[in-house]
């Protein structure tokens, strides 16, 4: 401080020149000004340490940019390239918490690999199910000529290859019988002719068969094919099927499924964990609103661990009551539920966990995870990072060792291995907040796991509860890659037709179920479902592959 209001008062005195051979003489008058001139040093002092420290926050954005736009994967950290940055501190964290290292354990591995002859790539056979068609190849009959009688035909040598059919339509010809009366005295001649009743069909007096319409929503809703694509592709085919036509297939389907998808909405409450996240959606022609303003699709995961539902719900905002009018509705309709919720942190959920039927509320080690990788590309303290990387990595070793066990044994595995390992975790949290910068990226990591803190270890209680929120986050992923190529849906009901088929097929597939086929029986089946039982049998959760190949 002394040698910077020296260095200050020799920058001052071509200016104060003047002034210099004019100082006070009185000693308080010059203690005065040397007290005025040390506060001006102490503020400057102050905004060029306040303009360091974003400069370095910018330098670490720039970095990690770069990272997100032209490095590997943020998610994707090489336990080598961790323990090459700082081994022997890691190794000493490590060792505090009595667990093996896992530097030293796999480098012989590793070496090992190396000097291993590389194996040659193992085809894996083509699937049973396929049907298969022979093509015998035999020699010439001038080839078996030449041979004469000194060769014996021993069999065959086999090979498979893949082929393919390209789609395929046909019409299915519906003829109804019809019957005359042969003269008047025949019952029920007043009426005419008879003719046999009609299939009832999915959509009613639709040009397409329960397969085709199941063909056009997987491909929007599974593969992410808009139905301008779609379009282009049946008109190829010389089918003129226009993407007006199979927008309104949709939203007739989203009326005819309401009683079933009331169904599987009970059945979500029957679980002892609920996931949610949310994404956003685009909708236009919207009441009251912009077509510029952002609407949001969001998805629960939830239901019996034999029996998962995944349900997705479309609504114009993000706030907090969106989940809470979901969960616990006004109307009494569904059943009480008493679940613990897991997800991400947005705030927004805090108001769903002060409900009284949330048992607790668990937050997300991925996420966490996420920042703390994030903070191993800034510029510094990435040694500090990728420690906690290696404290969350041992976290996520304990749950795959704990993934086939009943929910009470992954508790117990929770409480005996997990718990140290979280108190380190806290312990070093507690430490390095006090000595890193809060804006740079791995203070932003730390204060975002303590904040969360509470919420982090609440897995810990329930066998039943995940360590992350990766359940909501798989189910919200096909949503979002279809979104890249359909961008919008142009109307609510689109967009609540969208959540309705959604939920079907990822709940589908949640069951093991392929899409199309499941959709293919709901569809030729559901118009005949009168009764709740018959309903019942129809959700994906109530059936196996066999059941719609049969």
């Amino acid at each position: 401080m002394i040698l910077l209001l020296v260095a200050c008062a020799f920058d001052m005195i071509p200016r104060m020149h003047s002034s210099i051979v004019s100082l006070p003489d009185d000693p308080i008058q010059l203690k005065a000004e040397l007290a005025q001139l040390r506060n001006s040093v102490e503020e400057k002092e102050q905004a060029l340490t306040e303009k360091t420290q974003r400069i370095e926050q910018l330098l670490d954005y720039i970095l990690l940019l770069r990272k997100r736009q032209f490095g590997a994967s943020a998610d994707r950290t090489n336990k080598d390239q961790v323990s090459l940055f700082d081994e022997a501190e890691l190794e000493q964290l490590l060792a505090e918490l009595d667990l093996p290292s896992d530097l030293d354990a796999e480098k012989p591995a590793t070496q090992k690999k190396a000097k291993d002859e590389k194996k040659k790539p193992v085809r894996r056979p083509l699937p049973a199910n396929l049907d298969r068609i022979e093509k015998i190849i035999d020699l010439s009959e001038e080839e078996k000529a030449a041979m004469g009688d000194d060769w014996t035909f021993i069999g065959y040598d086999t090979a498979e290859q893949l082929a393919v059919i390209p789609r395929q339509h046909y019409v299915i010809t519906f003829k109804r019988a019809k019957y005359a009366p042969n003269h008047d005295a025949v019952a029920g001649v007043e009426q005419g002719l008879r003719i046999a009743a009609r299939p009832e069909q999915i959509l009613p007096k639709s040009i397409a068969h329960s397969s085709v319409i199941a063909d056009v929503v997987v491909r929007k809703y599974v593969d992410g094919l808009p139905f301008y694509r779609q379009e282009a592709i049946y008109h190829r085919d010389h089918i003129d099927l226009s993407r007006q036509t199979m927008s309104g297939w949709v939203i007739q389907l989203h009326e005819r499924l309401t009683p079933l998808m009331a169904l599987m909405k009970q059945l979500l409450y029957q679980g002892r964990v609920i996931h949610i996240d949310e994404t956003r959606l685009q909708v236009l022609n919207e009441p009251n609103r912009d077509n510029t303003q952002l609407s949001y699709m969001w998805v629960y995961g939830g239901g019996p661990p034999d029996q998962p539902v995944i349900w997705y719900q479309y609504a114009d905002s993000r706030g907090s009551e969106v989940p809470v009018d979901f969960l616990f509705p006004t109307e009494a309709v569904l059943p009480a539920c008493e679940m613990y919720l897991v997800t991400d942190g947005y705030e927004g959920y805090n108001a769903l966990s002060n409900s009284p039927g949330i048992l607790g509320h668990g937050a997300c080690w991925a996420h966490v995870r996420r920042r703390f990788i994030e903070a191993t590309h800034g510029r510094k303290n990435t040694a500090a990072a990728h420690q906690m990387v290696a404290l969350i990595s041992k976290l996520y070793q304990i749950e795959r060792a704990a993934r086939n066990k009943t929910p009470q044994e992954r508790e117990a595995i929770r409480q005996k291995k997990a718990t140290p390992i979280l108190h380190k975790i806290k312990a070093w949290l507690d430490e390095k907040v006090t000595q890193v910068l809060p804006k740079s990226p791995l203070g932003k990591a730390i204060a975002y796991t303590l904040k969360l803190w509470p919420k982090l270890i609440t897995y810990l209680d329930d066998g039943h509860i995940e360590i992350d929120n990766n359940k909501a986050e798989n189910a919200i992923r096909p949503f979002v890659i279809g979104r890249k190529g359909w961008l919008f849906s142009g109307s609510p009901r689109g967009a609540h037709a969208s959540a309705t088929l959604y939920t079907l097929v990822e709940s589908a597939k949640a069951n093991k179920l392929e899409p199309w086929a499941y959709l293919n029986y709901l569809f030729e089946r559901l118009p005949a479902a009168k009764s709740e039982q018959a309903l019942l049998a129809l959700l994906p959760q109530n059936l196996k592959m066999e059941d719609l190949n049969g």
